[in-house]
C-alpha cells in the first residue's frame, strides 16, 4: 500500500524545472496526436506545418511559466489567438492557456488575476460559441464559470504557498528563539553554578584557616591533635583544588563578588535531601524517599549537583504534576552515586486537588522534558562528567536520572557487601 506522504514527499523532491518540462512536453504531445488522429470541422484550415509550429511554442512558452508567469501567460494567449484566427481546431490549444492562466493566478495577486482572466476569456469564448452546441447564455455561463474556477482554485494555491512559507519561517524563528533561550539557561546556569562552587571552596578555605590555626596552637603541647589536624588540611584542600579546576572555566560575574564571599556557609548536600522531600510532601504531594549502598562521604561539589537536580525535579513535579506521588531513590554504587525522581504523572492527579484548570494536552506538553529547567540540570552533571536522562515512562509518569562518577579513591574505600536498604520519608 502507497504510503501518501512518501509520494508526496518524493514529489516535492523534484526540481520545478522538471516538473515544467514535464508538463511542457505532455501538452505538446497531447495536441499533437490528437490533431493527427482526428480533425473536427470547427476549422476550415487544415493541420499544417505552421499550425504543428503553434502548437509547439505553446508548449515550450510553459517551460517558463514559473519564472516569467505573465510573460508566458501574454505568449500563450498571442498564440492561440492566432491559431484561432488562422482558422485551425479551434479548441486545440486551449490547455496551455488555461494552465498559463493558472500558474498566474498561483503566483500573483489579485489585480493580475483578473487582467489575466480579461485576456483569457474572450480567447476561450469565441472557440467555444463556434464549437459548442446549445444557448450562448449557457455557453458564456459555463464559460465564464472555467474561468472563474481556474482563478479561484489558482488563488488558492497561492494564499496556501504564502501560508506555508509564513509558517517555515515562524517555525526557524521559534526554533532561534529556542536555540537562544538554551543558550541563555546554559550561561546562567553556569553563573549559578560559579556562586555556588565559590560557596563551598570559601567553606574548603575556611575551614583550612581553622585547621591551621589549631595546628599551630598545639603544636608544641599536643602532637596528636596537631596531626590530626594536619590530615584534614590535606584532604580539605585536595576537594577544594578540585572544585577549583571545575570553577576555572566559568564567569562570574564582578558586582556580586562582595556579596557572594560574605556568605561562608556550605552549600546544601545529600544530607539536606530529607528535609527537601518531607518540605514537598507538606504541599501536598505524596513523596518516598530510599537510600541503597553504603552511605560515605562525597565531594561538595558532587553533593551539591544531587541536591539541586532533586530540588528542580521536585519543583517540575509540584508545577507539572501537583498532587501526584513522587519516588527519590539515591543509591551509592562503587564508582558512581546515581539518584533517580520518579513521578506517577498528571494523570494521577484528581480533579479536586489540581488548581488550574488545563487541558491533559496542555500538561503532558509542559511535562515532556523540553524546558529550560532540564537544560540547566544537564549542564550541571555535565560540569561534574556526569549524565542526566529525563522523559516520561509507558505508564505516564515522568523520571529524572542523574548519574555521577566518584573518584577511584572513594570507589576503594567502597564495601561493596555492605550494601543496605536506607530509611525512607514519607509525606
Amino acid at each position: 500500500m502507497l504510503n501518501v506522504r512518501s509520494v508526496a514527499k518524493v514529489a516535492a523532491s523534484i526540481p520545478p524545472l522538471v516538473v515544467d518540462l514535464a508538463i511542457a512536453a505532455a501538452v505538446t504531445w497531447v495536441s499533437l496526436t490528437t490533431a493527427s488522429g482526428s480533425y473536427p470541422s470547427s476549422g476550415p484550415r487544415r493541420f499544417d506545418a505552421f499550425a504543428i509550429a503553434l502548437t509547439i511554442a505553446v508548449g515550450a512558452a510553459l517551460v517558463l511559466r514559473r519564472r516569467f508567469p505573465l510573460s508566458v501567460m501574454a505568449v500563450c494567449a498571442a498564440l492561440v489567438a492566432i491559431f484561432e484566427v488562422r482558422g485551425y481546431w479551434l479548441s486545440l490549444n486551449q490547455a496551455g492557456l488555461q494552465i498559463a492562466f493558472f500558474t498566474v493566478a498561483s503566483r500573483r495577486g489579485r489585480r493580475w488575476i483578473l487582467a489575466a482572466a480579461a485576456v483569457t476569456f474572450p480567447v476561450l469564448i469565441y472557440s467555444n460559441l463556434h464549437e459548442w452546441i446549445g444557448s450562448p447564455f449557457v455557453i458564456w455561463l459555463e464559460t465564464a464559470g472555467r474561468v472563474l474556477v481556474i482563478a479561484v482554485v489558482g488563488d488558492g494555491a497561492r494564499r496556501l504557498t504564502e501560508s506555508r512559507a509564513f509558517m517555515a519561517e515562524y517555525d526557524r524563528q521559534v526554533q532561534r528563539k529556542q536555540h537562544e533561550r538554551e543558550q541563555r539557561a546554559v550561561l546562567l546556569e553556569r553563573i549559578r553554578i560559579a556562586r555556588e562552587l565559590h560557596d563551598v571552596t570559601a567553606h574548603h578555605l575556611s575551614v583550612i584557616a581553622v585547621q591551621a590555626g589549631l595546628a599551630r596552637y598545639v603544636l608544641e603541647t599536643d602532637t596528636k591533635t596537631a596531626d590530626h589536624a594536619l590530615r584534614t588540611i590535606s584532604e580539605v584542600g585536595s576537594e577544594g583544588l578540585a572544585e577549583l579546576r571545575r570553577l576555572i572555566s566559568l564567569l562570574r560575574p564582578d558586582d556580586d563578588e562582595a556579596g557572594a564571599s560574605a556568605d561562608d556557609r556550605p552549600a546544601p548536600g545529600i544530607a539536606q535531601l530529607p528535609v527537601l522531600i518531607e518540605r514537598v510532601g507538606l504541599s501536598g504531594t505524596p513523596s518516598r524517599y530510599t537510600i541503597a549502598g553504603r552511605q560515605r562521604p562525597l565531594p561538595a561539589g558532587i553533593e551539591l549537583c544531587v541536591y539541586r537536580v532533586v530540588q528542580e525535579s521536585l519543583t517540575n513535579v509540584l508545577k507539572h504534576a501537583p498532587g501526584s506521588s513522587v519516588d527519590v531513590s539515591l543509591e551509592y554504587e562503587p564508582e558512581h552515586i546515581r539518584v533517580t525522581v520518579t513521578d506517577a504523572g498528571p494523570h494521577a492527579v484528581p480533579p479536586q486537588r489540581s488548581r488550574t484548570p488545563r487541558s491533559a494536552a496542555a500538561q503532558a506538553t509542559d511535562h515532556s522534558g523540553a524546558g529550560v529547567g532540564l537544560t540547566g540540570m544537564r549542564e550541571r552533571a555535565s560540569l561534574y562528567g556526569g549524565a542526566l536522562t529525563a522523559g516520561r515512562k509507558p505508564d505516564g509518569g515522568f523520571e529524572v536520572t542523574l548519574t555521577l562518577p566518584l573518584d577511584k579513591a572513594d570507589a576503594d574505600e567502597f564495601d561493596t557487601p555492605a550494601l543496605h536498604e536506607g530509611e525512607s520519608v514519607l509525606g
